[in-house]
């Protein structure tokens, strides 16, 4: 720690979820935003006089920023195919990373981060899904720890949007991978995970599709920009049934564009009870024949994204001022790229796809 109270933290990126981070730290007050780099020249500047940033502490490259800042931690704000290598040279730095999701966009990068991270010993590195800290999934989150619905054997993992295709750079495979899975289906793999224990996959069977964005005439506009139907390089939609060590299954369904209002809601199964979200409910047939409980939680306070933002940035820079792990488990994360992979590469063979949580 710099003085033993104050985090100092560096943010490598200055786009649009840059200033997400930077904007959500002022909530924090012991945390102290200190420095800033993007490879877009002039962007990293503009950025350190919104947020009120020493001006020589802005940088094109960001080893300089990692060289020449003293700081605790950094905020990853880069595009997903560039997670990695900040990423690892942070780490090796000797800097906390609150890292924006998905880890990483391809496998072989998710397995050099876990390297890094590792060998990096005691740093944390912590993969950003705000919805964990809402208090539907910090409660969701405890009934399953408690035991209430028995061995978790089932689950569906749910994102839909009708259309809403982002556009910009989450459309380009250079720079974002792929679509909708790692853009909003991550958050449902990541949920669906937690709930289920984290369990080790083990096959994937799965399909892709582009074709409503595909066929789209004229602009579309999203939060990445503007957007024209041959801009479109990667999936708009994706399904997959995942087969884990312990014998459970998942199925996900993630979208972009899809023609339907809803797709159904994320839950799971286990040997005590069900439980569902949106809302919050449990099923529950403990021995009662045919005496079904159904409870759906009433004094849950509903939380905004700008609250779940708080939670989840008050939560990284504690645990990097007190000296605690990572608030959400880095290894639970990394199966999030274990499973993506798999759908990936068996939606391009047309065939299920063996898998293996190793780096």
């Amino acid at each position: 720690m710099s003085d033993g109270k104050t985090v100092k933290v560096g943010i490598i990126g200055a786009g649009k979820i840059a200033h997400v981070h930077a904007n959500f730290y002022k909530n924090v007050p012991f945390v102290e935003v200190v420095g800033v780099a993007d490879i877009v020249p002039g962007k990293a500047a503009e950025a350190a006089k919104a947020w009120g940033v020493p001006a020589e502490n802005a940088f094109e490259d960001y080893r300089d920023l990692l060289e020449k800042v003293q700081m605790d931690a950094v905020s990853i704000c880069t595009f997903n195919q560039a997670h990695r290598a900040p990423t690892v040279d942070a780490l090796e730095a000797g800097k906390h990373i609150l890292l924006e999701k998905p880890m990483a966009a391809t496998f072989e990068d998710a397995q050099a981060i876990m390297r890094a991270w590792k060998a990096a010993g005691d740093r944390i590195l912590m993969v950003g899904f705000q919805p964990d800290f809402s208090s539907e999934h910090m409660a969701a989150f405890d009934i399953v720890r408690s035991g209430t619905l028995g061995d978790v054997y089932y689950g569906e993992a749910v994102t839909c949007r009708r259309w809403g295709i982002p556009g910009g750079t989450f459309m380009k495979k250079w720079s974002a991978g792929a679509g909708t899975l790692v853009d909003t289906g991550v958050y449902a793999i990541h949920t669906m995970l937690t709930l289920m224990g984290n369990p080790k996959p083990v096959a994937v069977s799965a399909m892709t599709t582009n074709v409503l964005g595909k066929a789209y005439k004229g602009v579309g506009y999203g939060w990445g920009g503007a957007w024209k139907a041959e801009d479109l390089e990667v999936e708009e939609f994706a399904s997959a049934f995942v087969r884990f060590e312990n014998g459970a299954v998942m199925v996900l369904k993630t979208s972009w564009a899809v023609n339907a209002d809803s797709m159904g809601v994320p839950f799971v199964l286990g040997t005590k009870g069900g439980l569902s979200l949106e809302p919050l409910t449990v099923y529950v047939n403990q021995g009662l024949g045919d005496l079904n409980l159904t409870s759906t939680v009433k004094n849950l306070e509903h939380q905004s994204f700008d609250t779940q933002w708080i939670g989840k940035m008050t939560a990284f820079a504690e645990a990097v001022r007190d000296g605690k792990p990572s608030p959400i488990d880095t290894e639970a994360v990394f199966l999030v790229n274990v499973v993506m992979d798999g759908v990936l590469r068996s939606a391009e063979s047309g065939f299920e796809a063996r898998v293996k949580a190793s780096y």
